[in-house]
């Protein structure tokens, strides 16, 4: 394979299509039609645009794609399955926190209330020991 069969397995990784990565680039439609050659001068420009090439890969074929590239393999079915199974318990433990939440708000309003009306009375009960004392004095 040589650099341009590399150059569009780039452009097939990146997504891009080779009228986009020639235009980006500078350079004419054809260059990828071309199999021959595609010379130090582009093959420059080509890493300095996409700095994330392995220059080594891109010149001889050797080594990875990319530098430093991590290769990130896919999970398993089961690994996917056990990620689905506590995705929905998650979610299942979340909307019974969510409930438990709206009836403590519930509660929390109800002893706000009993609070109020309690003070109102020990309010009341207060100033009428203040006006008995009063006449009796």
């Amino acid at each position: 394979m040589g650099a341009t069969e590399r150059v569009l397995q780039f452009i097939k990784y990146k997504g891009v299509t080779k009228y986009k990565f020639c235009k980006e680039l500078g350079f004419s439609n054809k260059f990828l039609d071309n199999s021959s050659n595609m010379g130090t001068d582009k093959a420059c420009k080509i890493l300095r645009y996409y700095s994330e090439i392995n220059p080594g890969w891109l010149l001889t074929g050797e080594g990875e794609m990319l530098k430093n590239s991590v290769i990130l393999e896919a999970p398993s079915v089961k690994e996917a399955i056990d990620y689905k199974e506590k995705y929905y318990k998650a979610l299942e433990n979340n909307q019974d926190l969510n409930k438990d939440n709206r009836l403590l708000y519930k509660e929390n309003i109800s002893l706000r209330s009993e609070i109020d009306n309690l003070q109102k009375v020990l309010l009341d009960n207060n100033l009428g020991t203040n006006d008995m004392n009063r006449s009796v004095g």
